[in-house]
């Protein structure tokens, strides 16, 4: 009984689901909106948000993007199918309300088909003022396309196609400095027709500019640059490319030359293990930070060493020797003669007083002062202490500074 109603419930399931069919080697674009969950749109901007992953899967295939348009609020799924593995997928679309927070969830079957025309020749190119999601307006598709049938490629008009789409931020450009700038957009545009001389002259007229990583957007006008500039797009001449395929192999998508080498499931969702994780290496830092450092350090050191010995004469200040070598002296000069003269008047206070006591501490005070005035520099009046035998020269007398009468 349970695994009857499990089968009704896949059934049911299945049957609710919604089916999308596209086809090998072609972008294909899926467009996500409230319609999708039988929800009605109050024309309210940033209400809606869509998750994607494949069934049973925490993402989606590698071959699979999704992007959120907000001038059209509403969600792509695109990409392009590898040219052989898969058939069909199952997608889990996951639905949020932001006003009332309800969750749905609905199922996308993706149908793969065979394409009868593989594009043979493909044109590569580098849009950069558009993104990914102002070429999901069939329109200005149409408008891209018009310009190579009508002008380059006339004899591609039955069969030309998009072969490839995807951010030129995906595939590696810098983000435009300004966030309202475009992020540029990097095509291939497939036909089974040869390349028209148009195309081919094309080439040879922008092949110097290969050797360029980036152009800018005014660096050169080519031939046909009107043709391009009324449509409104401004391509990357030193991205252009004229891609030709062999007949083995078609114009695919990059994803489908590496599918071709995987089995269904790997196709599907491809993993990765941890050994295959690359390990950042800190060899450059730690040279960098302490190493360098290092080195330049000890080559500070080593040329200071030269100079203080070979230098050595010339720092050589005789004054200043004589000074460093006598300093010792004039500290001891002072001190003793400052506790002579303290034990002096030691004495003086201590011992009773008497005339003939009296009369004797003058006499010594008398010739003490006799002594220290021999110290005395008769050039600096001012001057109050004794300098001792290893001093050296007084300063000049103080000259009072003239002014002038109006100052």
């Amino acid at each position: 009984m349970h695994w009857i109603l499990y089968l009704l419930f896949i059934f049911f399931q299945n049957t609710n689901a919604k089916v999308h069919n596209v086809l090998k080697t072609e972008v294909f674009a899926i467009s996500l909106d409230p319609t999708m969950f039988n929800w009605t749109y109050e024309d309210k901007r940033g209400q809606y948000s869509y998750e994607t992953s494949l069934a049973d899967y925490p993402d989606l295939p590698f071959w699979i993007h999704y992007v959120f348009n907000e001038r059209h609020d509403s969600g792509f799924l695109y990409g392009v199918p590898p040219s052989n593995g898969i058939e069909q997928i199952t997608l889990d679309i996951v639905g949020l309300n932001k006003k009332t927070y309800e969750t749905r969830v609905e199922k996308l079957d993706i149908i793969v088909q065979e394409k009868l025309n593989f594009a043979l020749y493909e044109v590569h190119m580098k849009i950069d003022n558009l993104n990914v999601a102002d070429l999901f307006d069939a329109e200005k598709m149409d408008t891209l396309k018009d310009v190579f049938v009508r002008n380059l490629w006339k004899n591609s008009e039955d069969d030309l196609y998009v072969t490839f789409l995807e951010s030129a931020v995906r595939m590696g450009a810098r983000k435009p400095l300004n966030p309202n700038e475009p992020e540029g957009v990097v095509i291939r545009l497939g036909s089974e027709s040869n390349f028209s001389p148009e195309l081919l002259q094309l080439q040879e007229e922008v092949r110097p500019l290969y050797k360029m990583q980036f152009c800018p957007r005014d660096i050169k006008r080519t031939s046909v640059e009107r043709f391009f500039r009324d449509a409104k797009f401004v391509l990357d001449w030193c991205r252009f490319r004229l891609i030709e395929k062999d007949r083995n192999n078609s114009a695919m998508h990059k994803a489908g030359s590496i599918a071709s080498d995987l089995t269904f499931s790997d196709a599907l969702f491809k993993t990765f293990q941890r050994s295959e994780i690359p390990v950042r290496s800190y060899k450059n830092e730690l040279i960098i930070s302490i190493v360098l450092p290092m080195v330049i350090m000890m080559i500070l050191v080593v040329a200071l060493s030269l100079t203080i010995c070979f230098v050595h004469e010339d720092l050589y200040d005789e004054e200043s020797e004589f000074f460093f070598a006598n300093i010792f002296h004039i500290c001891t000069d002072w001190y003793k003669k400052r506790m002579a003269f303290s034990n002096q008047n030691s004495v003086m206070s201590t011992e009773p007083i008497s005339d003939e006591t009296l009369t004797t501490k003058s006499q010594t005070l008398r010739s003490i002062l006799t002594e220290n005035e021999t110290f005395y520099t008769p050039h600096s009046p001012n001057s109050t202490l004794s300098r001792g035998m290893h001093c050296r020269p007084s300063p000049p007398p103080y000259v009072r500074p003239k002014f002038k009468p109006d100052m």
